[in-house]
């Protein structure tokens, strides 16, 4: 089973714009409501790939009770299981202002506090679950969350299916002080800002700043890193005890849509583990996920005949070892 766990979901509301000026009155040239939260999109994937069998991927989580229904609407198109627990008030909104240069604005309200209560509830809905093969937990904490709340996800989960495989998505103090902890994930993937953050250095989209950077003994107990690196591809660790190191180069795309790929990729990543597949396999299949996602206009959305024409054609994505 794969589930995915998203502490604080948003929908988002994208307006767009011919220009967009600070300070004054703006008009729209359009504007669509989508669901948004990073675990959402990876499930979204993960079940596409899976065959969209109604067993197979879980989701959970908080939403509010006065629109959360949208979000649950939402995984029951794609046949994901919604383990959600309703909370009080609504699910937080993003807005996204694009002008047609494609410059973006974003505002992000930051979502309702989740109380001790709500969070135990949440564990003790995880603990209900058996047989994870593969987990996600994705995105932000609500605000003023335990600051070992992911902790105690991955704790809870160790308990219950001490063989399933953890992919951490987040950033910023989520992601320093998890990793930090004594309950760990399998795989962390940020982006070349976001490992920056943790290792306190500037780091390019050159692969080799991301190489240079993988070394950074903060990172040496996890045991595979993947850095997104956008159109120039990644960077990963695959190991702890002896370590190997690669740049991943992805074939140049038109893309279409860059927003979700990340999430594209987790969820393509939890679809290869829930298959059994190697560590690179892995890799391989979330870097397929992610170039499928910027071919279509729905976020975290792929076909899956994409996701398998990348994989096979060796030409798509190439692993260059790094000694």
């Amino acid at each position: 089973m794969i589930l995915t766990i998203t502490a604080n979901p948003s929908i988002d509301m994208i307006y767009h714009t011919l220009s967009f000026d600070a300070g004054k009155t703006n008009r729209e040239t359009s504007h669509k409501q989508v669901v948004g939260g990073k675990g959402i999109n990876a499930a979204r994937v993960a079940s596409i790939l899976s065959g969209q069998n109604n067993n197979n991927v879980v989701a959970t989580g908080f939403v509010g009770e006065q629109n959360g229904q949208l979000i649950l609407d939402d995984l029951a198109n794609y046949e994901v299981t919604h383990k959600f627990i309703a909370r009080p008030g609504r699910t937080r909104l993003c807005y996204t202002i694009i002008d047609q240069n494609g410059t973006k604005t974003e505002l992000n309200e930051n979502g309702d506090p989740v109380s001790e209560d709500q969070l135990q509830e949440l564990l003790n809905m995880i603990r209900s679950l058996d047989e994870l093969d593969a987990v996600s937990i994705n995105g932000s904490l609500p605000p003023n969350s335990p600051i070992d709340a992911y902790s105690q996800i991955i704790q809870t989960i160790r308990e219950i299916s001490p063989n399933s495989k953890i992919i951490l998505d987040t950033s910023g103090q989520a992601l320093r002080d998890t990793i930090s902890g004594n309950f760990i994930p399998d795989i962390i993937k940020p982006n070349n800002d976001e490992l920056g953050e943790l290792t306190g250095e500037h780091i390019s989209e050159n692969p080799r700043d991301a190489i240079a950077a993988l070394h950074n003994q903060r990172l040496a107990r996890i045991p595979i890193v993947v850095v997104s690196l956008g159109s120039t591809g990644a960077a990963i660790k695959v190991g702890t005890a002896n370590p190997q190191f690669y740049v991943v180069k992805t074939r140049s795309l038109n893309a279409v849509n860059t927003e979700g790929a990340g999430d594209s990729t987790v969820g393509g990543m939890l679809f290869a583990i829930s298959q059994g597949l190697g560590d690179l396999r892995t890799v391989k299949y979330g870097m397929a996920a992610g170039m499928a996602n910027v071919m279509e206009l729905k976020t975290g959305f792929l076909q899956p005949e994409n996701v398998s024409a990348y994989i096979e054609d060796d030409s798509q994505i190439l692993f260059q070892k790094i000694n």
